[in-house]
């Protein structure tokens, strides 16, 4: 712990010197720091992150929402559902009496439905739609899960009543539309501002339908919220809440201690001892739907050769990299898929470390002379940047007692994904952070055989017909018991074949002021504070 730290210690969780504005945050409110900046009010336009996932569940609301604590599918703002027989239509009906926001940029005349539910996709959906193109036409979730072309068409039935049909069934589909990403908009709002000759005002000035609504936006550094008095759900017990930008770990936590924040994200793990510590803090660690692994370039010699692979995977010492840098925040990854998914395989065969194995099965390969291979991990913007080039170097000292020579390169995400689709790369350092509760978001865009072009995440570039087949069976069926045991077959296949190697799962965690209750994490590792209150 740095001296100023320690000296924080002994300051009282309040603020001297605020503006009224801040002083109405500290007594009827929340500050909630965070590791990344704000870029848009609208998180269709986020491509992962905690910061997306909390805007999300402040400002908006989805059709769907899932239960953090079971991760099962419930209602949200469809009040019910139904699928047809075939798999391939979903028909929602709406809640009646949700209010739009009322703000001094727009001032709602009817209550959400139909319409808003179809402009929200079409949006996303439809390239010719005056909105699609709108602060870059990116929609970074829907465009790596083929939402577009897993759908035929979203029909109006009433005012209250939408469908969704499909060009096939999609057991994942409900998982989608409840994604932190799949917000619903206004279009009456959205029609307001295409009249005015300023359509790129839907995503920096926000009308939702969530617990709280936005008061004031400053691109990267702050968003300020107000409570939604006509919630049509419980209305929030907090008056104000404020999402901060802040950095670095060590001022987050500076700033929880002496109360300009009342709760903040991704405490480090040298931190968590001290915050465990502390009379008036509390630290909430939650399993988190995420992996840190190592993907295998299976198209290159030699890792083309499975013995290789396996030599490999049974030389790095996982346990280690889980004391050095995840101290108790981390768990053991046997699976692709975390033990808190409803997909986890718990009885895979674990690969232990084992060097004298390892070099036998290189012996075997021809190899037993040793050779060269690359390393890539990325130098900012990933989860897990923080501690890549430490997972990196043990990963390196591993591999040379048995004869590799890793070479450690360090590149930026645009390059580097570029350099990855083009398959350049021996190795990659990732870490995947799931955007839903359903295990399809882990094994299609991270190992099928399409997500190995330009908009997939299969860095292994590894292509396995009978992998391929499993995971459109998992889709076929809605029978949640066939659904597991094929996404416990799929694992089986995984392990067998290598094409990546899975080292560890990060926990959740955030910590807040223990006068704070009823914060509730998202899935993906974001808060909300729709039943927050202080005492």
């Amino acid at each position: 712990m740095t001296r100023y730290l320690a000296l924080l210690i002994l300051l009282p969780l309040t603020l001297v010197g605020c503006s009224p504005q801040e002083n109405r945050i500290q007594q009827n409110g929340a500050v909630y720091c965070v590791d990344s900046a704000p870029t848009s009010m609208n998180p269709q336009l986020y491509g992962s992150g905690s910061l997306g996932s909390s805007l999300s569940h402040q400002v908006y609301d989805r059709l769907l929402t899932i239960n953090p604590l079971t991760q099962r599918i419930e209602g949200g703002l469809a009040s019910r559902w139904s699928i047809s027989r075939d798999g391939l239509t979903y028909q929602f009906t709406l809640r009646k009496g949700v209010k739009f926001h009322t703000r001094p940029w727009f001032t709602p005349t009817r209550d959400m439905n139909a319409d808003d539910v179809l402009f929200s996709f079409n949006r996303m959906l439809q390239e010719h739609h005056p909105f699609h193109g709108i602060s870059g036409g990116s929609y970074p979730f829907f465009d790596n899960t083929d939402f577009r072309e897993q759908i035929r068409e979203i029909r109006k039935e009433d005012d209250q009543t939408i469908s969704f049909i499909l060009n096939s069934p999609n057991s994942a589909f409900q998982a989608y539309l409840a994604s932190d990403y799949a917000v619903i908009l206004s279009a009456e709002y959205a029609d307001k501002l295409l009249l005015s000759g300023q359509p790129e005002q839907i995503d920096t000035f926000a009308i939702g339908t969530g617990p709280f609504m936005q008061q004031q936006f400053r691109n990267g550094e702050y968003i300020r919220l107000l409570r939604h008095e006509q919630y049509w759900d419980v209305v929030p017990g907090l008056e104000r809440l404020a999402i901060d930008y802040t950095p670095k770990a060590t001022k987050r936590l500076a700033k929880l201690i002496t109360g300009e924040c009342q709760v903040m994200s991704y405490p480090a793990a040298t931190q968590v001892a001290f915050i465990k510590q502390h009379k008036d803090l509390l630290l909430d660690e939650e399993s988190g739907l995420n992996t840190t692994f190592i993907s295998f370039n299976t198209t290159k010699k030699p890792l083309s050769n499975l013995q290789v692979r396996q030599a490999l995977s049974m030389a790095v010492n996982r346990d280690n990299i889980l004391q050095a840098v995840y101290f108790q925040t981390g768990e053991w990854a046997s699976s692709l898929l975390p033990p808190v998914s409803w997909g986890h395989n718990p009885n895979l065969d674990e690969i232990s470390y084992d060097p004298v194995a390892a070099k036998q099965l290189l012996k075997q390969a021809g190899l037993a002379d040793g050779f060269d291979l690359t390393l890539w991990v990325q130098t900012q913007g990933a989860s897990l940047a923080s501690s890549s080039l430490k997972i990196a170097q043990l990963i390196q000292g591993d591999l040379a007692r048995i004869g590799v020579n890793v070479r450690i390169v360090q590149l930026r995400w645009p390059l580097m994904r570029s350099l990855l689709q083009e398959g350049k790369h021996d190795m990659v350092l990732m870490s995947w952070s799931a955007d839903t509760a359903d295990p399809d978001n882990f094994f299609r865009p991270l190992l099928s055989c399409r997500s190995r072009g330009s908009q997939g995440f299969n860095y292994s570039r590894w292509c396995d017909s009978q992998f391929d087949s499993l995971l459109e069976q998992a889709n076929r069926t809605s029978r949640l018991a066939q659904r597991i045991d094929i996404y416990q077959q799929m694992q089986s296949r995984i392990q067998d074949q290598l094409p990546l190697l899975p080292l560890a799962h990060a926990v959740n965690l955030y910590a807040s002021w223990k006068r704070l209750h009823n914060l509730e994490m998202t899935p993906v590792g974001g808060i909300s504070f729709k039943h927050a209150y202080r005492d």
